[in-house]
């Protein structure tokens, strides 16, 4: 479901929640448009703090909708940014109480310093073009040229394959893996995640 149909299901006159309750309220429209800017950040702070990407996407569903809920509880004063994360460490919070989830989710002290990190660091939309290059940087020379091939010269994934001897299927494997260890590397460093840089050398 979509953050639009979301918020017309969760809307209702009786839908204000116990807390402190400001004169200002953002309709759905400047709700939706604060959560679009605020979605990467929020995710990025989800997935460093849990393993499990069904479980990630499961939690940002539920910020959103306890987002919309609380709305009217929203100091204008505050960065949105900061308050929806504030909300995401308490919907993962929640969820580790379930052992099982307990495996994939970082210890609450843990989730406290990726909050910590993730509302101190520069907006997501600043700070991703530098992490993408600092995370190409560390990927092996056979994927950075594959990458250079594919995006930077606009190969055909034929010319591609030809160029680097092998086969079509090869080398769209690669490049999803690439993607894949390209997204991981971009998350966990925009969240402030420690890890070395063979994380994400791996060849392809």
């Amino acid at each position: 479901r979509n953050l639009h149909h979301l918020c017309n299901i969760l809307s209702s006159p009786d839908d204000l929640v116990a807390g402190q309750v400001h004169e200002t309220v953002m309709d759905q429209a400047k709700f939706e448009e604060q959560w679009t800017i605020a979605e990467p950040r929020v995710r990025a702070f989800l997935a460093a703090a849990c393993r499990n990407a069904t479980l990630v996407d499961d939690c940002m569903q539920e910020v959103a909708a306890v987002g919309w809920r609380k709305r009217r509880q929203f100091d204008p004063e505050r960065p949105f940014e900061a308050w929806l994360v504030g909300i995401a460490r308490f919907v993962l919070l929640r969820h580790r109480r379930d052992v099982a989830r307990s495996k994939v989710i970082l210890a609450p002290d843990l989730i406290e310093r990726l909050e910590a990190l993730a509302v101190a660091t520069k907006p997501i939309e600043d700070a991703r073009p530098e992490a993408l290059s600092a995370c190409v940087q560390v990927l092996g020379e056979s994927a950075r040229k594959i990458l250079r091939l594919r995006y930077e010269t606009n190969k055909p994934l034929a010319d591609v394959a030809r160029m680097m001897g092998r086969s079509h299927g090869a080398i769209r494997t690669a490049l999803v893996r690439i993607r894949d260890s390209l997204k991981r590397c971009i998350q966990n460093r925009l969240s402030g995640i420690p890890l070395g840089d063979d994380d994400y050398a791996e060849e392809v």
